[in-house]
């Protein structure tokens, strides 16, 4: 659930809650305060009239000491009025007291052997008929409810209400806290997990994930986070990878250069000390210091090619072409070369067009880096390089195959990477090489928008295809 619906939820919960509380609350002091109040006023009524009545029966009525017995029923809150044959003879009413009497009690018969007792809201009336005379005592209108604080009906009612508003106010405050607290606690619970695994990352630990089982917006950032830290553990172990990859490299470049190198201060050396004593012997020298030289050219250009492929600066002009005719004005090429060294160089070139877009001279370098590959490690006697080229689908495939002895199945799928030979204590039977011969080939090809994949049949045989162009050159 998102964090919108959780917040939206809790609070809908919060003021639901609030509200059912409010409305219990009203209740409960709705007849809490109502039953009190009755309760209250019964108790009171019976007491008051009970003690009026008593007085209205006492020594003070006999001896018709008004003002006496007036004195001690306004002690309980009555007050009296006293008639002679329906002639008012002491009276200590109020207006109030007085209209209720003319209401209630004045036109109310009752026998004279027994005391009337009238009670209503409005108060509370106690009387006798003696000797003649009429002595009625009034209450207070109206009664007295709890905490001895007057309350009509209408009262009461706002008071439950005020009651209840108060309830309501705490029980929303008190489930606002804590909804409050434990939302604060879910959304923080991945921003510390992120803080933690940012704190993990500035220390340089990629290896550990942000550890977050939510379904909110948070997981999104969670996920995004932990693929940022996968790629930067990648990025990581490759630059490790290729600042060994340039450590060989810088190890085995002071090998490649050194052998040469040695040969040809060896040589020139022999030749500078009179050793080269004859024409004959001179003329070898030389031609063996240029060929060790050459090799060590070869190999700069190599580097120098290398970097131009790291920084992006290798130029490619594509151009239509057909890979047939390529194939065969660079097998032309090659074939005499080889034939000086006894090695022999067939072509198989499936009768049709082969439009594609080509760049010749960096292809060129394809195929010359896997000549000079073969030639370095095939070691079969005779050697016999194959190329065949055929259409596959939307593709044009060249093939280029040797009769040598290939590679284990361990190293075939580090052929292509940058500085990797399987020969890595260089041994100086197998010739010399940089290991960047095979990923030259594999980065020009890619270029071209091709692929290229390396496997062992009766030797070791490279695929390259490259997409195969629309429209053929005319």
């Amino acid at each position: 659930m998102g964090i919108k619906r959780h917040l939206f939820l809790y609070n809908t919960i919060s003021v639901l809650v609030a509200l059912v509380a409010m409305l219990a609350v009203s209740s409960i002091a709705t007849h809490f305060i109502a039953d009190n109040y009755q309760h209250q006023s019964i108790s009171q009524v019976s007491r008051e009239s009970s003690q009026a009545q008593t007085l209205l029966q006492g020594e003070a009525i006999r001896l018709h000491d008004w003002p006496e017995l007036n004195r001690q029923l306004q002690e309980i809150g009555f007050s009296l009025q006293v008639s002679l044959e329906n002639k008012p003879i002491f009276s200590s009413l109020n207006p109030a007291q007085s209209r209720f009497y003319r209401e209630a009690g004045a036109h109310t018969q009752w026998d004279q052997s027994s005391p009337l007792i009238v009670q209503n809201p409005a108060g509370t009336m106690v009387g006798v008929k003696q000797d003649g005379y009429t002595v009625v005592s009034l209450s207070q209108p109206p009664t007295r409810l709890f905490l001895g604080t007057p309350r009509q009906p209408g009262e009461i009612a706002v008071l439950s209400m005020l009651i209840s508003g108060a309830a309501a106010i705490v029980v929303i405050v008190l489930f606002s806290l804590l909804f409050t607290s434990w939302q604060v606690k879910k959304l923080l619970k991945p921003v510390d997990a992120l803080a933690q695994a940012a704190r993990r990352v500035e220390e340089g630990d990629f290896s550990q994930p942000v550890d977050y089982g939510g379904r909110n917006e948070f997981s999104a950032v969670c996920t995004a986070f932990n693929h940022m830290q996968e790629h930067l553990l990648a990025e990581q172990e490759k630059t490790a990878a290729y600042e060994r990859a340039r450590t060989d490299l810088v190890a085995g470049i002071s090998h490649d250069l050194r052998t040469p190198l040695t040969s040809v201060k060896g040589y020139i050396k022999g030749l500078r000390d009179g050793v080269a004593n004859t024409p004959e012997k001179q003329g070898r020298y030389l031609d063996i210091a240029y060929q060790k030289s050459c090799e060590m050219d070869v190999l700069l250009q190599r580097l120098f090619y290398f970097s131009k492929l790291e920084t992006g600066n290798l130029p490619m002009f594509l151009q239509p072409g057909d890979l047939g005719d390529f194939v065969r004005r660079f097998a032309s090429e090659a074939a005499m070369e080889l034939e000086q060294t006894g090695r022999a160089l067939e072509t198989h070139i499936f009768p049709s067009s082969h439009p594609v877009q080509l760049d010749q001279e960096q292809f060129f370098r394809v195929l010359n880096n896997l000549k000079d590959n073969a030639l370095r490690y095939a070691q079969a006697d005779p050697l016999c390089l194959t190329l065949t080229v055929w259409r596959q689908g939307n593709m044009e495939c060249v093939r280029f195959a040797d009769n040598g002895q290939g590679v284990s199945a361990e190293s075939l799928p580090h052929l292509f990477e940058q500085f990797w030979r399987e020969d890595q204590a260089r041994s100086s039977k197998n010739g010399e090489g940089s290991g960047l011969g095979l990923y030259i080939v594999k980065c020009i090809v890619e270029a071209h928008g091709g692929t290229v994949r390396a496997y062992y049949d009766k030797g070791l045989v490279f695929d390259i295809a490259l997409p195969r162009q629309e429209s053929e050159p005319t």
